[in-house]
């Protein structure tokens, strides 16, 4: 049936149908772009690791305060339910999402545009969606170059490890990165690579298992990349009965409050604190969504942590190292495999 309007009816109806698509519009602008008032944050494991998730949700309540801003933190919820915690924090009131964890992006990005709820993912800098989907990578490997070069002049029995928890690319670019520095400075001693499983990011036993084999082998200088493997790790060094002190790097977080025995000689530290800030401005500019947020020495997000072990000369020359990276001056490889490890190590 095909019906006639007189011609001011029609206008009438047409600016009625405009009026409710510009408000349609206005509302999911709103809903993907309005001011951050409140931020949720899921992690994987709880926030007591001295890693990823507590450095996760130390960043996140930073964020939080100084956008003012309310926030609601969820950890420990593994990978089996990402999808009802993600979609209840989305539903909650919160208005910028944190899924702390690679193994989240895919839910992440699917329900950041199936509810136009702004959330940011790890690892992958194709997942980009204006107003609803960004992510975080890092350039991990400049600040672990400089751990290999605290290594090399730390070591006294010419050997050192690198220990990995999982097949994960952020720890073969550690990986890499380390070796690339340690090699700077030092061309003959031994590196030995262990890996405790394809999965193994909490595995403590294990990483005490990896630590103490590669401590027998001779290695006193153990570069350690693990989440709740890193507990592992620092008892198997702690306990080392070795001819050399064994001393420990570790990564993202700092262990200095649980360095019993002051074996916690460095660590290559992550903030997510100014990506976070990043993001929430984006997005209250409705911005979010058009780049992602790398960490790296030059903007803070990665970088050496100074321990009173290190000598000022030795912090000084690290320093230096610092300041040509930034300035592109050297240039860190990036390995994402442990074959491209290997091949930097030898």
């Amino acid at each position: 049936m095909h019906i006639r309007l007189p011609a001011a009816r029609l206008i009438a109806v047409v600016a009625v149908l405009v009026g409710v698509v510009a408000v349609g519009a206005a509302y999911a602008s709103t809903q993907m772009s309005g001011k951050v008032t409140k931020i949720a944050i899921a992690t994987p494991a709880k926030d007591n690791d001295y890693g990823w998730n507590q450095q996760g949700v130390k960043a996140a309540r930073a964020a939080a305060k100084a956008s003012g801003a309310s926030i609601q933190v969820v950890t420990n919820i593994g990978y089996d339910k990402t999808d009802v915690v993600l979609r209840q924090l989305a539903s909650s009131g919160a208005k910028f999402v944190i899924a702390h964890a690679s193994g989240y992006d895919t839910v992440a990005a699917r329900l950041a545009k199936q509810l136009k709820v702004p959330m940011i993912t790890y690892d992958n800098p194709k997942l980009l969606g204006k107003g609803y989907l960004s992510n975080i990578t890092t350039s991990s490997e400049q600040a672990s170059y400089l751990a290999g070069m605290l290594a090399a002049r730390t070591t006294k029995a010419h050997k050192v490890g690198i220990l990995v928890s999982a097949n994960d690319p952020n720890w073969f670019k550690m990986s890499g990165g380390f070796a690339a520095g340690f090699r700077s400075i030092d061309k003959k001693s031994k590196i030995y690579l262990a890996i405790v499983s394809p999965t193994g990011y909490d595995d403590s036993a294990g990483g005490k298992r990896v630590a103490a084999s590669v401590i027998a082998r001779g290695a006193d200088v153990l570069f350690c990349m693990g989440d709740g493997a890193t507990f592992g790790y620092l008892q198997a060094i702690e306990t080392a009965k070795a001819s050399h002190k064994v001393w420990m790097i570790g990564d993202i977080g700092n262990l200095a409050p649980i360095d019993k025995k002051h074996v916690f000689l460095s660590s290559v530290l992550w903030s997510f604190t100014g990506a976070f800030k990043s993001a929430i401005r984006d997005i209250n500019k409705g911005t979010f969504g058009t780049h992602g947020y790398n960490l790296s020495l030059a903007n803070g997000g990665v970088s050496l942590l100074k321990t009173h072990y290190i000598k000022a000369g030795l912090w000084k020359q690290i320093q230096k190292a610092r300041a040509k990276i930034v300035a592109k001056k050297i240039k860190v490889p990036v390995a994402t495999t442990k074959a491209a490890v290997q091949r930097l190590i030898k």
